[in-house]
């Protein structure tokens, strides 16, 4: 399967869980359209649900900019309609403006801005959100040192099944890192809880 075709396949399977049991009305009927390929009118059916600060249309709508599907690919546009839609309650929408930030989509890199959307998140248990704050307190990236703080986002992130904190925590116990004594037993705490 290419590329683009896998992402747009992960992006459906992501609209179908967050609507899953929630199809009734416009934002349901957007979302029928958007699995027909039909991106334009599915963003027919989120826009008016937008101008009415609907946290998930918002978020919809930054994701077709983001992805460019049924729209041109638009990060400024996708950062927009995110950072609606996470003044209305959508982590999901804080993560990927921390994403975006960080992978430099609007020509520069900002630690700082990246820093403050995946708190937002994370503040609001978002375990994403929690794994990159993590990394960035761990390593001082854009912010002060502090590896007390990143092991405790990553313990939270792990609690709520999150691979890469699980990962990391049974790494950085196995091998001693970011200077913590390696403790084989909380390594093997950590490696037991890994997802299958």
């Amino acid at each position: 399967m290419p590329m683009r075709s896998l992402s747009t396949f992960i992006f459906a399977c992501f609209l179908l869980a967050v609507f899953n049991g929630s199809q009734a009305g416009p934002l349901g009927d957007g979302l029928r359209a958007f699995e027909a390929g039909d991106y334009q009118r599915a963003l027919a059916f989120w826009k008016p649900l937008a101008e009415k600060n609907d946290p998930a249309a918002l978020y919809n709508i930054g994701l077709l900019y983001m992805k460019g599907l049924g729209v041109k690919q638009d990060y400024r546009a996708a950062r927009h309609w995110f950072k609606q839609a996470a003044k209305y309650g959508s982590v999901d929408a804080a993560y990927n403006l921390g994403v975006m930030y960080k992978q430099r989509r609007f020509g520069y890199p900002s630690s700082k801005d990246a820093l403050y959307w995946w708190r937002q998140a994370a503040e609001r248990g978002h375990p994403e959100s929690m794994f990159n704050l993590g990394v960035m307190l761990a390593y001082g990236n854009g912010t002060k040192k502090d590896v007390p703080a990143a092991l405790e986002l990553w313990q939270k992130a792990a609690s709520k099944g999150n691979r890469n904190a699980i990962e990391t925590l049974a790494k950085v116990y196995e091998q001693g890192l970011l200077g913590i004594s390696p403790d084989p037993q909380r390594a093997q705490y950590w490696r037991k809880r890994m997802p299958r």
